[in-house]
């Protein structure tokens, strides 16, 4: 059994090493259960020693009906008796989940919980939310992120001191975990030893919750018939990933100054200083540039930074990437640009003026090679199958009226005055205007490339066919693909 120092020497041990030492205002997140209510008790007896001043935060998931009410109503108890001032609200997740649009109800209930802790934590002036987490919480967390395909960023887990991890950019208190280093089996221990009861959540035996299923059958799988010791073989895991983050984090805080730019909600790399870095900065590096434009970096996967660095290095017809959240990276003239919103689209500079041959045999393509791009033009006869591109699903790809295209069509860049009809509008607009509207970067907008034929712009490659131009559904059309060009 673990007795009454040996539990308060670990969390004493973490209040030192984050630097609560000297006293701390914490919120203290209670559920009721008992790693919570432990950790309460725990720091709840530490406070002469290190001037701490707590307050109780509790809130109640409204989706398991009277009990909930019961678990809220024992943390008031609790928080009354040890002469602790407490707040206690009361939200549905179900509501939250469907509200913002979240797939997961296991999200949605943690960004309600974060939300709520966070403004009581700016309530109470609060320096750090004190949580519960023990280290079967982290066997747990890590063997989640290897099922979904994680690096070393998964591998390392929750860390004891950690960050605000959401709503961003809304600044919040840090999370502090100071029982990382204890099992579940030792919370319940400290609670009986102390005379403390605690309340078992039924929501933490419900199958449909992935971590629950880990919790209540891999771990102990694990442990039964291939490792006994396998909660420590993990968190030893966790601690060595931690330290090589560390010290890549590092290694790259030397670096970025001078191969990053960070500007108006975008950060610019610099695409050769990138590529020649080793593969663990290059990953850090781009997975930082992430976070910087989205605020964290908590929905990036491996298999986005696989397509961010294959972007880099330019396969075939790479010319931008979209992204979780909105955000969006693309490769342009030595610069690999993360940013959010509106997205550009773009592709290799473009200078002059590009005359290209026209289709005459049907399904017979022909190519022709602008500036960086490669323009294929093929002639498809009416009700061709070939037609399946849905419109915008690929940006880059047009079908054009052959009659309108008339005799002869070129490629150029933007000119003074220029004005087109974007399909679909009743009256011409402005290029300038356009790209306006469309947010194109400013500093794009004189390399998008513009097919143009004896009535003008016909189409505005990467953006908008023009309303003479298209092609009616059905009819026969010239299908103009544009990819970028090998070298």
């Amino acid at each position: 059994m673990t007795t009454l120092p040996t539990l308060e020497r670990q969390v004493a041990g973490a209040l030192r090493r984050v630097g609560f030492a000297d006293g701390a205002c914490l919120i203290v997140a209670c559920s009721g259960g008992p790693d919570s209510t432990a950790l309460l008790r725990c720091l709840h007896r530490l406070c002469t020693e290190f001037s701490l001043s707590l307050h109780v935060a509790h809130l109640n998931h409204d989706f398991r009906g009277a009990e909930a009410d019961h678990d809220a109503a024992f943390v008031q108890v609790l928080a009354d008796g040890l002469g602790l001032p407490c707040s206690i609200d009361k939200q549905d997740p179900i509501a939250y989940q469907r509200e913002r649009g979240v797939s997961s109800f296991e999200q949605a209930a943690r960004e309600m919980r974060y939300t709520f802790l966070s403004s009581v934590a700016s309530m109470a002036g609060a320096d750090a939310i004190a949580l519960g987490h023990t280290a079967d919480d982290q066997a747990e967390t890590v063997l989640l992120h290897l099922m979904r395909g994680t690096g070393l960023h998964g591998l390392r887990g929750m860390s004891e001191l950690a960050d605000w991890p959401w709503p961003k950019p809304r600044p919040g208190p840090a999370l502090f975990r100071p029982m990382l280093g204890v099992g579940k089996d030792d919370t319940a221990d400290y609670c009986r030893a102390v005379g403390q009861t605690y309340r078992q959540d039924s929501g933490n035996y419900m199958w449909r919750f992935t971590r629950n299923r880990v919790r209540l059958d891999l771990l102990p799988r694990l442990s039964r018939d291939y490792n006994p010791r396998v909660r420590d073989a993990i968190s030893r895991l966790s601690r060595a990933a931690a330290e090589q983050v560390d010290y890549i984090e590092s290694e790259l805080a030397s670096r970025w100054s001078g191969l990053a730019d960070e500007d108006d909600g975008s950060v610019k790399l610099v695409a050769g200083g990138l590529a020649a870095l080793h593969p663990a900065l290059q990953r850090q590096a781009l997975r930082r540039a992430y976070a910087t434009v989205a605020g964290d970096s908590r929905t990036l996967s491996e298999g986005h930074l696989e397509a961010m660095i294959g972007l880099l290095h330019g396969g075939r017809g790479a010319r931008s990437l979209d992204l979780p959240r909105g955000v969006w990276a693309d490769l342009r003239d030595g610069v690999l640009r993360v940013s959010r919103g509106a997205k550009a689209m773009v592709g290799p500079a473009l200078e002059g003026e590009h005359s290209l041959p026209l289709p005459t045999d049907v399904n017979v393509p022909v190519h022709a090679r602008v500036g960086g791009w490669t323009v294929t033009l093929e002639l498809l006869p009416a009700g061709s199958p070939e037609r399946t591109i849905e419109p915008d699903s690929d940006a880059f790809t047009a079908f054009l009226d052959r009659v309108a295209l008339g005799d002869a069509v070129m490629v150029r860049t933007r000119r003074p005055g220029d004005r087109f009809q974007p399909q679909g509008m009743s009256g011409t607009k402005k290029l300038q205007d356009f790209f306006i509207d469309g947010k194109v970067p400013r500093e794009q907008r004189d390399s998008v490339p513009l097919l143009v034929c004896e009535h003008g712009i016909a189409w505005v490659v990467g953006h908008r066919v023009a309303h003479r131009a298209a092609a009616p559904d059905g009819e026969a059309a010239v299908r103009v693909e544009f990819t970028a060009a090998g070298p």
